[in-house]
């Protein structure tokens, strides 16, 4: 739904990225809110374990928003490549991951898609990324966010502050098995669909 892109900006005389509805979605008005309510989310939020935000450029033609860039490697990716994570570097993951949880809590948002793809993890590290379905707490749309990091609340249409401990919980989960806790029902498993 997104492009996301490697930018220059001269004003900060740094490379960003930035992200914007792909061309067919340009009109979707609820696409471009959605995405213009991320930055001003991730402008308002300070948390080292959150990506920063820096600015919402909405001139009418393409809309986008402007954030830091993070030289890390998403935590799917290095659960992918490298394997999991020792004991330890899971429980330094799960502290930095509970406070950015707990910070976005306690300004009134779930983050409703916690997934090792929404982490970028760096030298012991983690940033979490992708707060495009970030909501307060109370009704959403049944199944927002990951099917196999949904908690079951969330599936059926409401969220708490649990909705997200359950995606924490079950990220974690995957960081020490290798395996999400819940596999996708379509995804074919050792030949056996």
């Amino acid at each position: 739904d997104y492009e996301v892109w490697d930018a220059w900006s001269f004003e900060r005389g740094s490379r960003v990225i930035v992200k914007t509805p792909i061309a067919e979605l340009v009109a979707n008005a609820r696409k471009v809110s959605r995405l213009l309510d991320e930055g001003l989310l991730l402008i308002a939020l300070t948390h080292p374990h959150i990506v920063r935000g820096y600015e919402v450029v909405d001139d009418g033609a393409r809309p986008m928003i402007v954030m830091e860039t993070l030289s890390g490697q998403s935590l799917s990716h290095l659960l992918e490549f490298d394997g999991v994570l020792e004991d330890e570097d899971a429980a330094q993951l799960g502290l930095q991951l509970g406070s950015a949880v707990r910070y976005l809590h306690a300004n009134g948002r779930l983050h409703l898609d916690l997934k090792p793809s929404n982490v970028i993890a760096e030298n012991g590290r983690a940033k979490l990324i992708d707060l495009g379905l970030a909501a307060p707490p109370g009704p959403i749309a049944p199944g927002t966010g990951t099917w196999s990091y949904l908690a079951p609340e969330q599936a059926l249409g409401a969220a708490g502050p649990e909705a997200d401990v359950w995606g924490l919980g079950a990220t974690l989960y995957e960081t020490l098995t290798g395996w999400a806790p819940f596999d996708d029902p379509d995804r074919e498993i050792d030949g056996l669909m």
